[in-house]
């Protein structure tokens, strides 16, 4: 086996790492490269038995005939508007994790770590560390052990619910497929990830600018309450705080101009989903629907029955209503990988040689920002102005 038979290309690597999990040499390990996404590497070329389980695990090079659809399909919120408010959008996905784990589950998903600078995969089997679960990670999350620990509880017989992204989610089904009796799995819509690099960066810039450590960061901050436009939100050690519109941050440039390469060929989607069930925004509500909420509204979409018994796990706390399907699939983003942008590449030069804020003030990244504001301002008023004037307008419901 050598490293050409891992990956290519970086668009043949999403990152899952599970060839390094099943590696019986142990002989693989991801490493970093300049833009802070990791790729395998083989550091034992001798001790590999050319055995291929790590091929054979690999979601990219899943050639199985899996043909996935969507069945049912949701909407919600918490009642409470000061629990949704510290949810990404309506919190649903928070509300099936704690359930899970009041009914003796183990929940598996995504968090920053305890500096802040970089976003990893955990383990909770407590209700109270669901907070850590909480808020959007648009960084692509470390894996460290947290395949072995999923093993471990699996075989001990305990009901586990992993929540990540559709290619590590994938990678999981395939690996774990003999223990679908206890496996439950949630994959987020994806718009694909940008790197720890970058979450390293911006929290290295609010340190600098307050003073002190970071203890606390989202990126899908609602300012008062309003779940709409996002704003980024850093807490430091020494009390003060760090605030600044997403859509004019360095780190929204970041997430537009610098994902994981395989991201943009992604055919991770649609059909080819492995889930149980997918959650995300419902950014297809708006003001005067059924369900809405100025404080966030998450819609999912389920899969098969395992799907929706995960969505019914949710307590008499949660506002859950049927959606249409057409509502529901909206979002282009379940159904083809994102585009690169025009002049990515220029950016990532500038991001790996001068980092994030020099790649920022780039004025290609600049114009794009200051249209990307001006249109998101003239969708919202002129949306509003719209269904005034002509009230028969508004999406059926």
């Amino acid at each position: 086996m050598k490293i050409q038979d891992l990956y290519i290309e970086k668009t043949d690597c999403c990152g899952c790492g599970m060839c390094v999990n099943v590696c019986p040499s142990k002989i693989i390990q991801m490493a970093e490269d300049q833009e802070g996404f990791l790729y395998p590497e083989i550091i034992d070329q001798e001790n590999c038995f050319n055995c291929k389980l790590c091929l054979k695990v690999c979601p990219l090079k899943d050639e199985s005939s899996r043909e996935s659809e969507f069945i049912d399909f949701y909407a919600g919120s918490y009642k409470s508007d000061k629990v949704t408010v510290s949810c990404s959008s309506g919190g649903l996905a928070t509300a099936i994790e704690v359930a899970f784990i009041k009914n003796g589950g183990i929940v598996y998903g995504a968090a920053y770590s305890i500096d802040c600078k970089r976003n990893e995969y955990i383990r909770v089997d407590r209700v109270d560390d669901v907070e850590r679960l909480k808020s959007s990670k648009y960084s692509q999350a470390d894996k460290n052990d947290i395949y072995k620990r999923l093993e471990t509880d699996l075989k001990t017989g305990s009901k586990c619910l992993f929540t990540g992204l559709p290619c590590d989610v994938l990678a999981v089904k395939n690996y774990f497929s003999k223990y679908s009796d206890y496996l439950y799995t949630i994959e987020l819509v994806c718009h694909g990830p940008t790197s720890n690099k970058v979450q390293k960066e911006y929290c290295e810039m609010v340190e600098k600018k307050l003073g002190s450590s970071v203890y606390s960061f989202s990126t899908r901050y609602k300012r008062n309450g309003n779940w709409k436009p996002y704003y980024i939100k850093a807490c430091t050690k020494n009390g003060k705080e760090f605030k600044e519109p997403y859509l004019e941050s360095s780190y929204g440039s970041a997430f537009r101009y610098l994902k994981r390469h395989s991201c943009y060929v992604c055919n991770i989607k649609d059909s080819k989903l492995a889930g149980d069930l997918m959650i995300g925004d419902y950014h297809y509500v708006e003001d005067g629907m059924k369900g809405y909420n100025r404080c966030g509204v998450s819609s999912a979409m389920s899969h098969n029955e395992k799907g929706n018994e995960l969505v019914h796990l949710v307590g008499d706390d949660f506002n859950l209503i049927h959606i249409p399907r057409k509502n529901a699939l909206a979002n282009g983003a379940i159904h083809h990988p994102i585009s690169a942008p025009e002049g990515y590449r220029k950016y990532r030069e500038v991001f790996v040689a001068n980092g994030i804020l020099a790649a920022h003030k780039l004025s290609f990244v600049r114009r794009s920002n200051f249209k990307r504001k001006i249109n998101a301002f003239v969708m919202n008023y002129g949306l509003k102005i719209k269904r005034l004037i002509f009230p028969d307008s508004r999406p059926v419901d």
